[in-house]
């Protein structure tokens, strides 16, 4: 309710903290935001007359664009990250890569745009986590399309555990 959050329900602490899959019923509503969200901050009464100014765009920001492209996080490795990301995010360790590529992953089935497929596909094979590939696969069949479902079909038959279930209900959408 209003002046009320659920932390554990908090976009921001499901982008960085959350431990697992995202819960499915989440995944949706977290629509494209990859890491954190500040909604909190917009809509804080106390932040209005902040956001209420015409402030010319933040050019430090601007330069990172290239750097945090979709595909470029969801096939870092611990290099890149160290290169590129961990200097703005420093409080975030390589550890973590796991949760910026699950991220990644479901944005990308937020998007439903086919063009991800293909990034998706050789993400899937590239990843060990079942975090990331469970993640995959879902947003595979939010994506949906005969590559995707070749692809899921293709998986079903090699994984087990989280994996399989979110292929299995991938595939049921």
């Amino acid at each position: 309710g209003p002046r009320h959050i659920d932390p554990r329900r908090c976009i921001s602490y499901l982008t960085y903290f959350g431990s697992g899959l995202t819960p499915r019923e989440l995944r949706e509503p977290m629509g494209l935001w990859v890491y954190g969200c500040d909604h909190c901050q917009n809509v804080c009464p106390r932040n209005a007359p902040w956001l209420a100014r015409d402030l010319a765009p933040n050019q430090k920001a601007a330069a990172m664009v290239e750097d945090f492209r979709l595909d470029k996080l969801l096939h870092m490795d611990a290099a890149y990250f160290k290169q590129h990301i961990w200097p703005h995010m420093f409080y975030m360790s390589e550890a973590d890569l796991w949760r910026w590529k699950m991220n990644v992953a479901r944005v990308m089935g937020n998007s439903l745009d086919d063009r991800y497929v293909p990034e998706l596909v050789r993400a899937l094979s590239e990843n060990t986590d079942d975090r990331v590939r469970g993640m995959i696969a879902w947003s595979l069949g939010k994506i949906g399309g005969s590559e995707a479902r070749k692809i899921l079909k293709k998986v079903l038959r090699e994984t087990e555990g989280i994996v399989k279930e979110e292929v299995l209900t991938a595939l049921e959408s």
